[in-house]
């Protein structure tokens, strides 16, 4: 590169960040793309950098030579790599602090990359953290470059790379936990006491502030960092417990680390005081074990409490609303990481016990100021009263009794919350723009699940408390609902709307929080009798509230249509009461109760459980008596019937349909409440009326998906009683799918809209229904309904409508429902031919999409245009070549070249995606590795047979497949390595030639490095990574073996030529003990000892090998 090229790059990267010509643009990025192309490309970048002041191109140049290191990364030797590393280290220690700070971070990127891929490579590499440190020891500008590095590093060794195995990951990650992560941890702590101590000279208060925010950073990344590889989440409170090494001890425990948070926090401002208290938060969460000795751990939790209840005394901090937050986070994880009676023996805890209560209710009752922070305070509380039973409070004189503990706190809770939720209804009737809590469905079941513990401390008092609230606004309710019905069903003025719209969000808050509490306790042991009377109180006036509002919705033809907030409080409910009280397990009886004499519950012939069960049953009776609709059977016709309501009226709301049709499912999912939902004339309706014209929902767009649901769950009703083929109901249910696959046979074309509508809707249905076909009779009676009549109408939209997706969608998915052969529900007599017969259809559909679709230019979105039909196409053949109905020597043997036409589409519509495409979409190198493994296992000849070209790369896809970060690939990568293995080991034993045999060969030739390759991965993963992977990953290791003693050998050297010398003899040993008593042959018992062998061979390597 020369100045002019330099000078031309530098305009079109301006034009990438600058531009607004979207072509110009467009242009300007595939002409820079070039450089990530190649590693040929390495030094055009380096001379962008050492020349150019343009920060586009610096950052194009920076981005790029990541990309290329990490792509290219064995192009390189072991001292380049290090030479690069220390090369733009220098440019940063030169020219960082002038450069822009996307350029720095992006350079910064690019040098813990090297860094992680070179962990091993070189000791320079592991010695970073001194490097870094001459950069703390310069100017403070340098100084916030290296702790931008240190940063970086521990984000980058944290975090496994795209592309990369998990083993190479965890066994960097180990190493430098070991080696280096205390040091940056240490760093961070460093820095903090020295920004405390005003020591950082020649620094501007902009400065400090941005030191501190990255030295507090470094430490919550030092902390948070995936200690032992379990991954964890760290968006999640629940995580448990931090792993910190033993190692880190005597700096945590210390009683100056903490202060010095605390000291921090108290003498700065925002923002770095909300990341203080995130690390408080962080030491808060420190294993148990980390401490020497009890002693440790109490004076350990007395400073943290103190510190605490020092904040809540001054409210130093708390009216900005991050500390806030991240002060919420810390009370809540309190709990979570220390047993109540610990906290008890704190000296503050009376303190902290006086003002978290009057805290709590204060942040309640400002709902927009704590709206993210809610569910952290009532998660405090619930896990206080959930351990108030392992606890004695009077263990200690002057310890709190039970009566001013929590009896007067816990009902200060749950009052200020209720109150706070009304009070934002109403100020969000009134004021638009408010966001409102009843949108945020995530913080929303947040909140409610820590209301059933809370309530339940003293149920009784909550009922009453919530049916006092509950009443007079039920009450107005009627009477506005009542003039409203006066004025002709419409609002008279502005003010009434906006009371009736206050007064349903109000309700709907009610029926979420009655809904938890119900729902909450439904497999509880822990419930008293009498709370089923409190569970009927507010049950009824949850039903009272649905019987004002639907009757509205019925009588205006569903105009009048009330808050959707109260609607999917509604569903919620009913859904909780379903938990509770639909459903034998609860006492729901299953058949009327004898008239006979009754055997009593304290008869001396009952048994525990029948008279548990008595127990149940009565409670269950003196629920719905004391709702007072009726029985059982009413109250759940009641909620059945909501459902058809919402079905009719409710069709252009998508998620009320969804919720609507999930509480469907779930009540017809139970065997006795199926039963009794198929017995109510309802639902006696809905199976010979599932059509559009009765349910509009089912004709909107939106809502194509629920068709599936919808039709699956009466399917269900039907499949899971006494099932009669032959009966009236079952052919009232398929007349309406049978009336359009009619229509359909008789369409001359398939292109105009209504008909794609028409095959979308009716596969999404015939896919529902075939989901609850479990057993054979089932199963075949759907077959034979559609076979031979129905399938050429799904032959002839393959080849019609193979360019629209959407269809594509719905048909492949049908079929790979119907390929399924779950629960060995395909299974035809053994005169049939039916297996044989759906296979070819199957067949015959897989090939007219994709002999087409492999034609079809992607366009901005490939996964929806094409790659998506492919990987339902693999599914489908998954599923038929593994589904044991059919056998596949009939169709060699007859000629017929179905299966060849299906494998050969197959295979040319995967060789036809791109690597980089296949790798980066999930679904589609999932169902692309689970192919490979079927036909690897099934159709191994014709893999076999296959050009050798072909061949080579099915076999490079295992091999990558067998590094994969996803163990279900990998486990299916070995198994189909071990298929293929295997057969070459029984070919080769055979002393006539056969096609197979000589094909292998020929395979074999041209791939010289095949078995050594595959045998030194596995052998990596299984001596390096994670030993839940070690069964399934070990298999082929054996037979890859029997096929080549030169793979093992070799393998063996590299090894031993990778450790220090003095290793050497045991890695010899390890091997040979490997081996000993083993067979050479591939019975499976044999097999069984060899495993059992890899086991203790890992273990012995893993005790000695420098690996971590």
């Amino acid at each position: 590169m020369d100045a002019s090229q330099l000078q031309n790059l530098e305009v079109l990267c301006k034009a990438i960040y600058e531009s607004v010509n979207e072509s110009e643009r467009t242009h300007a990025q595939q002409s820079v793309l070039i450089l990530q192309s190649s590693a040929e490309y390495i030094p055009q970048c380096q001379y962008v950098l050492d020349h150019s002041a343009s920060p586009y191109a610096l950052l194009v140049a920076s981005t790029s030579l990541t990309k290329l290191i990490t792509t290219h990364w064995n192009n390189f030797t072991a001292p380049q790599r290090v030479d690069i590393r220390n090369y733009v280290l220098g440019y940063l220690a030169e020219k960082g602090p002038k450069l822009e700070k996307y350029v720095t971070t992006s350079l910064i990127q690019m040098v813990c990359r090297l860094t992680k891929f070179g962990w091993f490579d070189d000791e320079h590499h592991r010695e970073i953290v001194s490097e870094v440190t001459k950069f703390l020891q310069a100017t403070v500008d340098h100084c916030l470059i290296g702790l931008q590095i240190l940063n970086e590093l521990v984000t980058e060794m944290n975090l496994p790379v795209a592309g990369r195995n998990v083993t190479f990951h965890r066994k960097i990650a180990v190493s430098f936990r070991e080696e280096a992560l205390f040091r940056i941890f240490q760093v961070s702590l460093t820095t903090l006491k020295q920004l405390q101590l005003n020591n950082i000279v020649g620094s501007t208060p902009e400065q400090k502030v941005r030191m501190g925010d990255l030295a507090l950073s470094l430490a919550i990344k030092s902390l948070s960092f995936d200690f032992i590889g379990t991954n964890p989440d760290e968006s999640a409170d629940e995580t448990g417990s931090l792993q910190i090494p033993t190692a880190w001890r005597q700096v945590i425990q210390d009683s100056q680390t903490m202060q010095l948070l605390f000291d921090y926090y108290n003498s700065n401002g925002p923002p770095n005081t909300s990341k203080c208290l995130e690390t408080l938060m962080l030491f808060a969460s420190v294993r148990r074990n980390l401490f020497a000795t009890d002693k440790d751990r109490a004076a350990f939790l007395s400073q943290l409490v103190s510190g605490i209840c020092s904040i809540l005394s001054t409210q130093q901090g708390l009216s900005d609303q991050q500390n806030y937050h991240e002060f919420c986070r810390l009370l809540g994880r309190l709990k979570s990481n220390y047993q109540l009676s610990e906290l008890m023996k704190v000296d503050s805890f009376q303190e902290w016990m006086d003002m978290t209560p009057e805290f709590t209710v204060k942040s309640l009752q400002q709902w927009q100021w704590s709206a993210n922070s809610t569910h952290y305070l009532l998660g405090l509380w619930a896990r206080l009263v959930a351990a108030l039973p392992y606890v004695r409070l009077d263990a200690r004189p002057g310890s709190p009794s039970s009566s001013t503990f929590m009896d007067g706190s816990v009902p200060q809770v749950i009052q200020a919350y209720i109150q706070s939720r009304l009070e934002s209804a109403e100020q969000c009737a009134t004021d638009p723009t408010l966001d409102n809590p009843l949108e945020d469905e995530g913080g929303l079941a947040e909140q409610l699940e820590k209301l059933p513990t809370l309530c339940h401390f003293n149920y009784q008092s909550a009922g009453e408390y919530l049916a006092s609230i509950f009443d007079p606004i039920l009450s107005r309710y009627a009477e506005l609902c009542g003039i409203m019905e006066q004025n002709g069903g419409g609002m008279s003025d502005d003010s009434l709307q906006q009371g009736v719209e206050a007064m349903e969000n109000q309700m709907a808050w009610l029926v979420y929080v009655i809904g938890a509490i119900i729902g909450g306790q439904a497999y509880s042991a822990s419930t008293t009798e009498g709370d089923e009377l409190v569970d009927a109180d507010l049950s009824q006036r949850v039903f009272r509230c649905m019987q004002l509002t639907e009757h509205r919705l019925i009588t205006s033809g569903g105009e009048q249509k009330p808050s959707i907030h109260f609607e999917l409080a509604l569903l919620s409910y009913f859904s909780n009461f379903r938990k509770s009280y639909i459903g034998e397990q609860h006492g729901m009886p299953s058949a009327p109760p004898p008239s006979a004499t009754t055997m009593q519950s304290n008869s001396p012939l009952m048994t525990g459980s029948e008279s548990n069960m008595s127990a149940k049953h009565k409670a269950y009776q003196r629920m719905f008596d004391r709702m007072g609709f009726g029985d059982h059977t009413v109250v759940v016709n009641m909620i059945v019937t909501k459902i058809g309501n919402n079905l009719k009226f409710w069709g252009s709301d998508e998620v009320i349909i969804n919720k609507t049709l999930q509480l469907f499912f779930e009540i017809a999912s139970g065997y006795s409440s199926g039963k009794l939902l198929l017995g109510l004339e309802t639902v006696q309706y809905l199976i010979g009326h599932h059509t559009a014209e009765e349910f509009p929902f089912l004709s909107i767009p939106a809502n194509t998906r629920h068709r599936t649901t919808f039709h699956s769950t009466i399917a269900r009703l039907l499949f899971t009683t006494a099932f009669d083929e032959s009966s009236e109901r079952f052919e009232r249910f398929m007349e309406p799918i049978e009336d359009v696959l009619n229509k359909l046979m008789q369409t001359p074309s398939y292109r105009q809209p209504e008909v794609r509508e028409a095959v979308i809707g009716v596969c999404r249905d015939l896919r529902g229904i075939v989901q609850q076909t479990h057993n054979r009779r089932t199963f075949s009676c759907i077959f034979d309904m559609l076979y031979p009549t129905y399938f050429p109408v799904f032959v002839r939209a393959a080849e019609e409508l193979y360019d629209h997706p959407l269809v594509m969608t719905a048909l492949l998915k049908f079929l790979q429902e119907l390929a399924y052969n779950k629960a060995q529900r395909v299974m035809f007599d053994q005169s049939s031919a039916n297996g044989i017969l759906l296979f070819r259809e199957l067949s015959s559909v897989v090939v007219a999409y994709g002999s087409r679709i492999r034609q079809v230019r992607t366009g901005k979105n490939p996964y929806a245009e094409k790659y998506k039909g492919i990987s339902l196409c693999l599914g489908i053949l998954y599923r038929a070549l593994g589904g044991n109905y059919v056998n596949f020597g009939v169709f060699k043997l007859y000629n017929d070249q179905s299966l060849d036409a299906a494998l050969e589409v197959a295979l040319q519509l995967v060789l036809s995606i791109p690597h980089e495409d296949l790798m980066t979409y999930p679904k589609v190198k999932t169902a692309y590795y689970f192919f490979l493994e079927i036909l690897f296992r099934n159709q191994i000849a014709s893999v076999v047979s296959l050009d050798g070209s072909i061949f080579s790369q099915l076999v490079q896809s295992l091999h990558e497949g067998i590094n994969s970060i996803d163990l279900s690939i990998a486990a299916q990568c070995a198994t189909a390595v071990d298929h293929l293995s295997s057969l070459y080991y029984h070919e080769m034993k055979k002393k006539r030639d056969t096609p197979t045999k000589h094909a292998l060969v020929n395979h074999v030739q041209n791939n010289p490095t095949m078995w050594s390759t595959l045998l030194a991965s596995l052998f990596e993963i299984l001596i390096y990574g994670d030993a839940s992977s070690q069964w399934a990953l070990s298999r082929p290791i054996l037979s890859l073996t029997l096929c080549s003693e030169d793979a093992l050998n070799s393998y063996q050297q590299t090894l031993i030529t990778s450790q220090p010398r003095e290793h050497h003899q045991m890695i010899e040993e390890a091997f040979t003990g490997l081996f000993s008593e083993i067979m050479p042959n591939l019975e499976s018992s044999n097999r069984d000892k060899f495993t059992q062998r890899l086991g203790h061979f890992r273990n012995t390597l893993r005790s000695f090998l420098t690996i971590q």
